[in-house]
């Protein structure tokens, strides 16, 4: 384990971190091609990159960048499906000291146009195949040109560089992340170097990771997990990098089977796809060691069988954000089922704090807003000043989340702070019900929302998708009666049997469900 010292970093941050780390991103890609030139750092479909000819390829986009008179701290958006050119341009941005913004080929004109223009990007990377989700050049404030990747043209590039190679400070940052604008704005998340470097060490650490690992990235790589847990971690390691573009259950599990999975993380509602959709026991998954989760609780009934087809498998929840630069808190990988709604423990050199209204911490056991700090903490948030002084404070970044930590340290989240119901001035945290429904292995999927009511301000109202049969509702009634005060009884359930409603990164929008609800009711 690596040994941990305090320092300061982001001015005013005195923060925990790893004695022994490299100062770059770019340090460690280079320091695994030297070492393993031949092993295969990325395999999309039929293609397969070694890390020396990703090293190649990079260092000619890197030549290219230097044409274009791309500088340290200049910004370029990338546009791409999970695919080997977005790591390419990945890495050549960490190499120039570049800041690379990743766009989600989800989302629209109107979305890229609202960050493309914020970072004040001087170039558009894209795939040509997603020029319809790039708004009219007219539109783009600082947008130099946008330039549709050819491979053609990629190969006939310059290997050999023609400049000194960029000091790329630690504290520099190396991404510029978009958090869903949902309400109002969205704000760019700025990811430094020394915050990428320890969520890998992290993820190294807790899951025993090495350059015999391979993953499978299949959620968005816009997205922190795709980003930080998938491609960075992998490669830090010197691992490999299987890209898919989208998920499918049984195209996951041809894929896993084939490329010898052995390490991953997926939100809790693609592991029951897997498992409803299709039959484990006709794949070959026996080198699938890791299987983390987070975004929502891991449905028992979903945690028994993927351990009765897979006992290799280690399932393990984990907590994080954009903010967080992936994990705050993961489970250790020895536990029991009663933490199975737990998020775990705060990473080695993460620090949790459980506030109030007042921002006065709160004693074991009792509930209030997770204040986060440590050297995967971002710095702030990009070109909003205003915003940064607001959530971050002494160090610590106001997550928004309200939960407890237990008295042997685990901790547990309830809600987001702006999601909890509030009925007839009890406060409801959608969570805890969530969880009791999901633990029953009665659902695939549940979502508890908040049902307007003239008298009580909001009432309960339970949206579940469920393959159960026709005795299920009673069922799950009973269970709330059992185990939840009367107050936090659902007055509404709606059983359906359609997915429900998901946002580009997997996680159920309960916006949209209210509503449907709504206008249901």
């Amino acid at each position: 384990m690596n040994d941990i010292c305090n320092e300061l970093h982001f001015d005013n941050r005195v923060i925990p971190t790893f004695i022994n780390r490299e100062e770059n991103f770019w340090k460690v890609f280079l320091k695994n091609t030297k070492q393993s030139p031949s092993n295969i750092a990325v395999t999309d479909n039929q293609k397969k990159i070694s890390y020396q000819e990703m090293f190649d390829l990079v260092s000619k986009v890197s030549n290219y960048f230097q044409k274009l008179n791309l500088v340290k701290k200049d910004r370029i958006c990338v546009l791409f499906e999970n695919s080997w050119p977005l790591i390419v341009y990945i890495l050549a941005g960490l190499k120039n000291g570049v800041i690379v913004v990743p766009l989600n080929p989800r989302s629209s004109k109107f979305e890229n146009e609202l960050v493309i223009n914020d970072c004040r990007a001087s170039y558009i990377f894209s795939d040509k195949e997603l020029k319809n989700n790039l708004p009219h050049s007219d539109e783009l404030k600082s947008v130099v040109d946008i330039l549709y990747f050819d491979e053609f043209k990629l190969n006939n590039l310059e290997v050999t560089s023609f400049t000194k190679e960029k000091h790329i400070d630690e504290e520099d940052t190396a991404f510029i992340l978009y958090t869903s604008g949902t309400t109002g704005k969205p704000k760019g998340a700025m990811i430094a170097n020394l915050n990428i470097i320890h969520s890998c060490i992290h993820f190294k650490t807790h899951f025993k990771l090495t350059s015999e690992d391979n993953c499978i990235l299949v959620v968005p790589a816009s997205h922190v997990t795709g980003l930080i847990a998938h491609i960075m971690t992998i490669l830090y390691v010197g691992g490999t990098l299987i890209l898919m573009k989208s998920f499918n259950a049984k195209d996951f599990l041809i894929l896993a089977e084939k490329e010898e999975l052995s390490y991953l993380i997926m939100v809790p509602a693609m592991y029951n796809l897997c498992i409803h959709r299709e039959d484990l026991s006709k794949y070959n998954l026996s080198k699938w060691r890791i299987g983390c989760f987070g975004g929502a609780p891991m449905p028992l009934g979903t945690i028994k069988k993927l351990k009765e087809m897979l006992p290799n498998l280690i399932l393990a929840n984990a907590y994080g954000s954009t903010e967080t630069c992936s994990p705050a808190t993961i489970m250790p990988l020895e536990y029991n089922e009663k933490l199975i709604s737990s998020v775990g423990k705060p990473v080695l050199t993460g620090k949790i704090l459980v506030m109030n209204e007042n921002n006065q911490e709160v004693k074991t056991g009792e509930v209030g807003e997770f204040w986060i700090s440590g050297p995967m903490v971002i710095p702030g948030y990009w070109n909003n000043k205003k915003t940064t002084s607001k959530e971050f404070i002494d160090g610590y970044w106001k997550s928004g989340d309200i939960g407890y930590k237990d008295e042997n340290g685990f901790f547990y989240i309830l809600d987001r702070k702006k999601d909890v119901i509030n009925r007839g001035g009890y406060k409801i945290y959608s969570t805890e019900i969530e969880n009791l429904i999901s633990l029953s292995g009665l659902v695939v999927e549940v979502a508890i929302i908040p049902h307007k009511d003239q008298i009580l301000g909001e009432k309960i109202h339970a949206v579940i998708l469920s393959k159960k049969g026709d005795d299920v509702l009673n069922k799950l009634k009973n269970i709330c009666l059992e185990n939840l005060s009367e107050y936090k009884q659902p007055d509404y359930w709606t059983v359906t049997t359609n997915e429900l409603p998901k946002n580009k990164n997997g996680k159920i929008l309960k916006s949209l469900l209210i509503e449907e609800m709504t206008d249901k009711f």
